[in-house]
């Protein structure tokens, strides 16, 4: 698999540093790749190239970052957007567009590393699906669009980027589809939440969603601890 990355900040400096340490990392982990850098949003806008991953500068006098990845991901779905910005504020106004990381500048090494990792991880489970009967037919959902997981009433609904989906299997044996992606977490009995949607969290709330739409989602007492130990190895703060 070669790595088809693109980097736009509209600052050079920044972007030939970031370069370097993308390259750097990427060439020490013995990971093809090819990288293309953009100093222009519009530029990024007009190339025939379907990134997998992009890294992009939210503050740029052209367009912004988080209006330029909304842009691309009418056509590129399945882009992963690595978001670096001076400050951290600008996280709420991103996450219409599920950025896969949000760093402030400089790139933390130790943090790239980590992501690219995430990053392989998550572009191999695009491709990958569970299986699942309704009204008696056997049907696939990806893995990346799955929300979350929960049952009531006997039944197991699987919430998706596409709306709900509601089975009669039991939720542990759709649970154990998904228990061994790190980006998947059990908040509370028969519910299991997935990382990649998660919006903000309190202490024993957890909000997730896709674009406007939000769930709340109930966060047991002794599963608090592992929950911050969980998610924070998953977007590399270990």
């Amino acid at each position: 698999m070669t790595l088809c990355i693109a980097l736009c900040d509209d600052d050079k400096i920044a972007l030939n540093n970031e370069l370097r340490l993308i390259k750097d990392v990427l060439n020490e982990k013995k990971i093809k790749h090819s990288i293309d850098i953009f100093s222009s949003p519009q530029k990024l806008l007009q190339s025939d190239t379907v990134y997998d991953i992009i890294f992009l500068d939210i503050e740029m006098a052209e367009m912004d970052g988080i209006s330029l990845a909304e842009k691309i991901s009418i056509t590129n779905k399945s882009c992963l957007f690595f978001f670096v910005t001076n400050y951290e504020a600008y996280f709420d106004n991103a996450s219409n567009v599920r950025p896969f990381r949000f760093w402030t500048k400089p790139i933390d090494r130790r943090r790239l590393v980590y992501g690219i990792d995430s990053a392989i991880q998550e572009l191999y489970k695009n491709n990958q699906f569970i299986n699942v009967m309704v009204n008696s037919e056997n049907i696939q959902i990806f893995i990346s669009n799955i929300i979350y997981i929960y049952v009531q009433n006997k039944k197991t609904h699987i919430i998706t980027t596409k709306g709900e989906i509601i089975v009669s299997i039991p939720y542990q044996t759709v649970f154990e589809q998904v228990k061994d992606y790190t980006n998947f977490f059990e908040p509370f009995r028969g519910y299991c939440i997935n990382f990649s949607y998660i919006k903000r969290y309190g202490k024993d709330k957890i909000y997730c969603g896709y674009r406007e739409t939000e769930y709340e989602i109930y966060l047991s007492r002794r599963k608090q601890e592992d929950f911050q130990k969980n998610f924070a190895k998953w977007i590399g703060e270990k």
